[in-house]
């Protein structure tokens, strides 16, 4: 090797020509989006999905940054990995080499010739690639490729049992299950099933009243398991922390989101407004169905939909209670020894609809089980992620996450807001430092994930700024009713991402002239940051003159981009399209002049003495400078790949 470390890295994305990238500066980040070194232009590949670092005795090792399909070393997902040798790794659906050399990867092409597979071979800048095609496995075998020595556990294998399909496609890659109540990863063989005879009563996790846990011995015709009294029993639990994981849960992939946010920042009604528009949106407009996974789970939240929007009494004040930090809202469950208190989920079930255009082949990809965890915002100040009380560790697991800013609650946003009428702005209404809570939500990620101090997380956040009825006129832009169109090429309607990159820019900017310090911290913490506008109303509150507090009429609330967040949660992954460049309204573009500075562009523009500052985020995408209505688009990264 030379003075300079260096590495090669091959990529081998489907239906593509292998393409060789020469790595000697570091780090060097490999994702989806433009900004990052090596861009891989993959739906499987998430937007920062790994990164290239270089350790202090010049070993270079490769490191997951928390991506949704992750990486993995034949069958088994890494987070971390050494490159000291030839590395032949899958990240998504993309086939990536690793090598110190580039003779190491000519060397492939030679040892599989001397295989009994077959082989691919094909040539790109004289650069020789090596597919080999191995016999195909199913997920069954891929995360237990012993099953045919375990009886119990074959029995899954088979599709016997109301949990066949598990294996097959659930799972982090890691192990095959992960609960959504306490975050446990396990094997579908250690699934127990809830006893239904009425004597067999008193589990040690979930205490004297709950029906007892069991790992079953004998099975049903139909492949349900039988308690001890010989009842059959469907419903299954989590080894660790027993609470029922709901059939449909179990057996499609989770996408966990969490939605974090100050003390009555609005959470319950943004998240009760999105949940009941996405149950209409999505299936109208976008041909895909969503639908509670669980009646049980998703109670409190169908209440409070029928609170705001099937409420017989259209004109009365109604409000939605405050989300406490215990009660209904939790679990308490014996876990080492400690009463602990865990989250309820709300989980619903996202799968394409029949009449989808491209049903069969997204079927099994888009059919998922959406998590979303919705936290007193108590929970996150400081202090109070107490051991009895984990109930912000979700936030490691979620794939987005969702951070509630209300710009009620800012002393410098209520003084540019002083003459409009809202109770929600009267002078003895609490006011509080947002990113102190945003703060300590990322310290909890990077404190349990071991997340590196300076490194970027590969999780998208979105910032989103609520309660748009009550500050639009500071954004000085108009905006659509919704964020998408009908295209006649796919069937369905498709969002408009440049749209909403635009958007995210002329908020950003508001947001760095009134509260710097929350761009700061977010863009610190994520690669991606996304700023959207939010009205889970659409009109202002009133104050009950018999009660003192603030109620809305059910009759009056009219919802205002509470979609958007999720729709783009949703098209990062693939489920809807976006749309296409060639039908977008492209704006006349202004002579600016762009410098690029590590993760910024630089735009200087005519009119305007000082630069913009442009995140390589938005890189692709045509903005409109605040102040000035002068368009540009932001070209993607020149950075030249080594």
């Amino acid at each position: 090797m030379s003075d300079t470390p260096s590495c090669y890295i091959r990529v081998r994305c489907p239906g593509q020509a292998p393409v060789v990238h020469r790595v000697t500066h570091f780090p060097s980040r490999i994702g989806r989006v433009e900004g990052n070194e090596i861009v891989i232009r993959d739906s499987s590949i998430s937007s920062l999905h790994a990164v290239l670092v270089l350790l202090p005795n010049n070993l270079i090792q490769l490191e997951d940054q928390w991506s949704t399909n992750g990486i993995y070393l034949g069958f088994r997902r890494v987070s971390r990995l050494p490159v000291d040798r030839m590395l032949s790794l899958t990240m998504g659906n993309v086939k990536v080499d690793l090598a110190l050399t580039d003779e190491e990867l000519r060397k492939l092409e030679s040892k599989s010739s001397n295989s009994n597979l077959p082989v691919k071979v094909s040539k790109s800048d004289d650069t020789t690639t090596v597919i080999l095609t191995p016999p195909s496995l199913s997920r069954a075998e891929v995360l237990h490729p012993n099953t045919s020595t375990n009886t119990h556990k074959k029995r899954y294998m088979t599709g016997d049992s109301p949990a066949a399909t598990i294996s097959r496609i659930a799972g982090s890659g890691r192990r095959g299950i992960v609960c959504p109540h306490c975050w446990h990863r396990f094997d579908i063989d250690e699934f127990l099933f809830i006893a239904r005879h009425q004597s067999l009563v008193g589990d040690p996790v979930l205490g004297s009243d709950a029906q007892q846990r069991f790992l079953p011995s004998r099975f049903t015709l139909e492949g349900n398991a039988l308690d001890a009294a010989g009842m059959s029993c469907p419903d299954m639990a989590c080894p660790r922390c027993h609470l029922r994981i709901p059939q449909t849960a179990s057996e499609m992939p989770p996408l966990f989101l969490s939605i974090v946010g100050a003390t009555s920042s609005g959470k319950s009604y943004f998240l009760t407004s999105m949940s009941w528009e996405l149950r209409s949106t999505l299936a109208r407009n976008f041909a895909i169905s969503f639908a509670d996974t669980d009646a049980v789970n998703n109670h409190l939240l169908n209440q409070f939909e029928e609170t705001l929007f099937l409420n017989s009494d259209q004109e009365s004040l109604v409000a939605l209670r405050k989300t406490e930090l215990q009660g209904e809202l939790y679990n308490q469950v014996l876990l080492d020894n400690m009463m602990i208190n865990l989250p309820k989920p709300f989980m619903f079930t996202v799968t394409p609809a029949e009449h989808h255009p491209k049903y069969q082949e997204v079927r099994e990809k888009m059919s998922r089980t959406l998590v979303l965890y919705d936290n007193a915002g108590e929970h996150f100040e400081p202090g109070m992620d107490l051991v009895d009380n984990p109930t912000t560790q979700h936030l490691l697991h979620s794939n987005t996450i969702f951070f509630l800013f209300d710009p009620t609650k800012d002393v410098r946003f209520r003084r540019l807001l002083a003459g409009v009428n809202d109770p929600q702005l009267d002078s003895t209404a609490r006011v509080q430092r947002q990113e102190i809570i945003l703060t300590e939500m990322i310290n909890r990620i990077k404190k349990y994930s071991g997340m590196k101090t300076g490194n970027r997380t590969g999780k998208t956040l979105i910032i989103v700024v609520s309660k748009f009825d009550v500050w639009k006129q500071l954004l000085k832009c108009d905006l659509p009713e919704n964020p998408w169109r009908w295209e006649s090429r796919y069937n369905t309607c498709a969002i408009d991402v440049n749209l909403m990159k635009n958007t995210s820019f002329q908020l950003r900017n508001l947001l760095e002239d009134i509260c710097p310090e929350l761009i700061s911290t977010a863009e610190s913490f994520a690669g991606e940051v996304l700023y959207l506008p939010n009205s889970a109303l659409g009109h202002s509150p009133e104050l009950n003159p018999e009660t003192g507090m603030i109620g809305v009429r059910p009759g009056k609330v009219n919802p205002f981009w509470v979609t958007a967040p999720m729709l783009y949660f949703f098209y990062q992954r693939g489920f809807i399209p976006a749309v296409p460049t060639e039908s977008q309204t492209r704006m006349p573009e202004a002579d600016v002049e762009m410098k690029q500075s590590g993760d910024i562009y630089f735009v200087s523009i005519p009119g305007r003495e000082k630069p913009l500052q442009v995140p390589l985020s938005y890189a692709g995408w045509q903005l409109c400078c605040p102040g000035t209505d002068l368009w540009f688009t932001v070209p993607v990264s020149d950075r030249k790949e080594q």
